[in-house]
């Protein structure tokens, strides 16, 4: 983990939340958890790309857990 960057890998977001990755992208895509957004592959449409906010992150960990 770098200090200062504004954004998670989903490996460490699984880390902090306790989940595994997929579990962070399917509590990401359903909308259970607000902590980045979720763009869709637009050439496949098969494959999404998260975007993790470590502020958010920060926040939901704050406030409750998964």
């Amino acid at each position: 983990r770098m200090p200062g960057r504004e954004t998670v890998t989903i490996e460490d977001a699984a880390l902090m939340l306790g989940t595994s990755k997929q579990g962070v992208r399917e509590l990401m895509k359903r909308g259970i958890i607000d902590i980045g957004i979720v763009y869709p592959n637009m050439s496949t449409g098969k494959t999404n790309r998260y975007l993790i906010s470590r502020q958010k992150l920060e926040r939901f960990l704050q406030g409750e857990s998964v």
